[in-house]
């Protein structure tokens, strides 16, 4: 699937590392982390308040996603509607942001994990091998099952509707990919290994999987990154040099794509100093700055449906007008703590990455189902079936969630447990 199939992997920071050696020895990418003597950046703490406006952000975008993913799929385009209304407009402007919704999710992630480096290199405590389990475990324990589940529903959908044509020919508004070419074995460890849009497709109609090989291998170039620089103001210049060989390594691998867009994924990196060094005091000025931010942000997105960018520049745009909104929106954290607010946002948030992985596969099943032939016009009755069948997979998404993404701490604990402990000196 092309990237209109826009995703959320972005999750939530995790632990990471910054140990030292006394001597710059053969050391390797796997002892790079360990060069810094002493802290290189405290990053500032989120507040409660603060941390639940991110949970509140992530887990609306996820919804942008799916309903955005869902009314492509059901509905006819706005150039094919029957008749238009004030409310069908605004039902196809609300629900045409998935693209921008992956751009929010790379920033957001880029600010957690980029935090998340920094505190853990300040306290001494990083390691490679810390960082592998929590980024693999955060990944791999929703992948896994939703690559499962999606093979069984793009295979039972294809057995099912074959006749329909929708798994044997190009999904119009999802590019020229065919599901069932891309079924096979080698197609789902290529994902499982984070290879899709790099030597692989994404498997079968999960077309958003394509942000999580993004995620991965930014995951990996950022602290290579990181750790070249420390490692070079140290003076440790073999360290270094191996750590900058095998960012521009990783960076050929995965192709300019990625590598280009890893700029977005910085954008976080920046508001992490942004957020540190200032603060904005009094509540008027913390208001007034969220206002006319948010302004600026409602603005881009008027003018990225009325005009085409060209992409890179689009996501661009939008990745350094949304980093100067979270800036705002981090700052609103006067007037005391609302449980039930933090709360709703935890609770949308805590899918919020099962319901990227598992939405698309179900939802074209669904499709195939109750609308074989043509798309929907979004007529009343048709609108209020399009409803039943985006809650029925939010249901879907939070129910396997509880197995999945609500266990990651459990399998990141069971990985420690296997993995035994490497610090680079055995």
């Amino acid at each position: 699937m092309s990237r209109a199939h826009t995703a959320n992997s972005a999750a939530s920071a995790v632990a990471e590392n910054g140990q030292r050696p006394s001597v710059d020895k053969a050391a390797s990418p796997s002892t790079a982390g360990r060069v810094a003597p002493h802290a290189l950046f405290e990053p500032r703490s989120l507040s409660p308040v603060a941390s639940a406006h991110l949970d509140l952000i992530r887990g609306l975008a996820a919804w942008v996603v799916m309903w955005n993913h869902s009314r492509t799929l059901f509905f006819v385009s706005y150039d094919q509607l029957a008749s238009r209304s004030a409310a069908l407009s605004l039902l196809y402007l609300v629900t045409g942001f998935g693209h921008e919704a992956v751009v929010v999710f790379f920033v957001l992630s880029g600010f957690l994990i980029s935090s998340s480096v920094f505190s853990k290199q300040a306290s001494g405590k990083w390691t490679w091998r810390d960082y592998g389990i929590d980024r693999l475990s955060r990944l791999w324990v929703v992948l896994i099952p939703g690559l499962v589940l999606g093979l069984f529903w793009d295979r039972l959908g294809s057995h099912l509707f074959g006749s329909t044509g929708i798994y044997s020919h190009p999904l119009e508004g999802f590019g020229a990919v065919i599901v069932r070419d891309h079924l096979g074995v080698g197609t789902f460890f290529g994902n499982l290994f984070f290879l899709q849009t790099i030597c692989f497709p994404e498997l079968g109609s999960n077309g958003p999987l394509w942000s999580l090989a993004n995620e991965f291998w930014y995951y990996t170039l950022f602290p290579l990154a990181l750790f070249a620089w420390i490692a070079w103001k140290r003076g440790a210049l073999l360290t270094s040099c191996m750590c900058a060989v095998s960012f521009i390594a990783v960076a050929l691998f995965v192709g300019s794509p990625i590598a280009t867009s890893f700029s977005i994924w910085l954008m976080g990196t920046v508001l992490v100093f942004a957020y540190s060094k200032w603060r904005l005091q009094r509540t008027s000025s913390a208001t007034l700055y969220a206002l006319a931010s948010a302004f600026a942000l409602c603005a881009l997105l008027a003018f990225e449906r009325t005009r085409h960018l060209n992409e890179l520049r689009g996501d661009l745009a939008m990745g350094a007008v949304f980093t100067a909104f979270l800036f705002g929106v981090l700052q609103m954290d006067f007037g005391g703590r609302n449980l039930f607010y933090e709360r709703l946002a935890q609770a949308l948030a805590g899918f919020s990455y099962s319901l990227y992985v598992l939405h698309f596969p179900l939802l074209l099943f669904l499709r195939a189902k109750f609308a074989p032939s043509d798309k929907w016009q979004p007529d009343v009755n048709h609108v209020a079936h399009w409803w039943m069948v985006g809650a029925g997979v939010l249901a879907y998404s939070w129910f396997i969630s509880i197995f999945t993404e609500g266990r990651t701490k459990a399998v990141r604990n069971w990985m420690r447990r296997m993995l035994p402990a490497f610090d680079g000196r055995t």
